[in-house]
């Protein structure tokens, strides 16, 4: 019998939706685990993510938790199946909390393929990251302060440029940050990965598609203030004078995807993105690219809570949302908890 491993974010609400995921998997009588955080909700015994002997690890909640556990799982290939929360962003899930139990015969009868997403992996400090799903970008510690760089491909000089930032994206990750700051939408099938100079001094520098197969190298990088890099939008890594080294990672991540035509999902996913954007935001800077981008995956925020899921500057955060509201692209409103402070969502 197929064994089924259960992850959960820790918010009230995702810990919710767990409780409904595993009672719809009691009532179809599956064999599952949970992970000890969860089975501690639940009074249940549980197991470490990493422990866990399954067919399928299915993990409820959001992109950022999803990406989260992904890195803390470092090179295990066990199919995902990504279950959105409710009132999550789920650019990253095909099921949903709410239609889990539509699907849960078709799991269960193995009436599903599995789709490979290729990762990245590099080295930095001469210490190899994790598996990144999505992309590596490489900034300044503060915001919008220029980095200067050398870029190689499989040994050969590139390019030399000065920029905000410098991302390299799987297909999947073009469709996260790269997206915003003018990235190519690449196919999950396609052999590829996307190198996205931001804000490039040199105004004829385009994004830079490269086969797979390619190593990258980024170095002789510079700027007024340290560098670092982002991995997956979760973790940030000091990078000192040594190069960073990107290639593809020897496991690609396992997705549990069930008969829906491919391309036509990705153009849905593609449209929700962009439901609350406008052409003029690509006149923004990318303070403000970001912090509009993490409104539309965290629905509603405080202007601390902005600051610590950006890592921005306060002052770059205050700058950002002055920004959005003049453009009519962010409304704020008072909190209930506390009059003194505002939220800040997109606007609808």
């Amino acid at each position: 019998m197929m064994r089924i491993g259960v992850v959960s974010g820790q918010e009230a609400g995702m810990l919710e939706d767990a409780r409904s995921v595993v009672e719809t998997l009691k009532n179809s009588k599956a064999d599952f685990i949970v992970d000890e955080k969860l089975a501690e909700t639940l009074g249940l015994k549980g197991i470490s993510p990493r422990r866990m002997d399954v067919d399928i690890l299915a993990i409820v909640g959001s992109d950022r938790f999803l990406l989260k556990t992904l890195l803390e799982l470092g090179q295990m290939d066990t199919p995902i199946l990504p279950i959105a929360s409710k009132g999550q962003p789920d650019f990253l899930f095909d099921v949903l909390v709410t239609n889990f139990a539509s699907v849960i015969d078709d799991l269960l009868e193995k009436r599903w393929n599995h789709e490979e997403k290729k990762r990245l992996v590099a080295e930095i400090s001469g210490r190899e990251t994790p598996p990144l799903l999505n992309d590596i970008g490489i900034f300044a510690r503060r915001s919008a302060t220029l980095i200067r760089y050398s870029l190689l491909v499989d040994g050969e000089h590139f390019w030399k440029d000065g920029s905000d930032g410098l991302i390299v994206a799987t297909p999947t990750g073009s469709t996260a940050y790269s997206l915003s700051v003018g990235g190519p939408v690449i196919l999950n099938s396609s052999p590829v990965i996307s190198i996205i100079p931001v804000n490039s001094v040199n105004p004829s520098r385009r994004p830079l598609i490269l086969p797979e197969d390619l190593e990258v190298e980024i170095r002789d990088l510079t700027s007024s203030v340290a560098i670092e890099a982002v991995l997956d939008g979760q973790i940030r890594k000091k990078i000192d004078n040594k190069p960073v080294k990107i290639r593809r990672a020897e496991k690609s991540a396992i997705f549990v995807k069930f008969d829906i035509e491919r391309v036509a999902a990705l153009r849905g996913k593609l449209l929700k993105k962009t439901e609350t954007t406008d052409s003029h935001t690509q006149e923004l800077p990318p303070s403000a690219k970001l912090v509009l981008k993490v409104l539309e995956y965290q629905e509603q925020l405080s202007q601390k809570e902005i600051i610590e899921e950006t890592m921005l500057p306060p002052r770059t955060v205050r700058y950002a949302l002055s920004l959005l509201m003049s453009e009519g692209l962010i409304t704020k409103k008072l909190s209930l908890r506390d009059s003194r402070q505002g939220l800040y969502q997109v606007k609808k």
